[in-house]
């Protein structure tokens, strides 16, 4: 089991590397797919496209001010 979650840790370490990333980006591709797949809406598929570029942007703006403040934390406190 513990060499599982190893592997799976180093390919989420590869490909993502910091979670925040990862939520947004299954949050943003969920919301797609609820789009697409609801009746209902149907009139947001149009903006589909736009939809996955602020969400993906949002969540990169995101990780980024999160990074920002923690270099500015730990240089504080030297």
């Amino acid at each position: 089991m513990n060499i599982i979650m190893k592997v799976i840790l180093a390919i989420y370490n590869f490909f993502v590397g910091e979670i925040v990333i990862l939520i947004g980006v299954t949050a943003t591709m969920l919301i797609l797919a609820l789009i697409n797949m609801v009746d209902g809406l149907e009139a947001l598929r149009d903006g589909m496209g736009a939809i996955l570029i602020v969400g993906v942007l949002a969540t990169l703006v995101l990780s980024e001010a999160r990074g920002i403040a923690t270099s500015e934390r730990s240089a504080s406190i030297r």
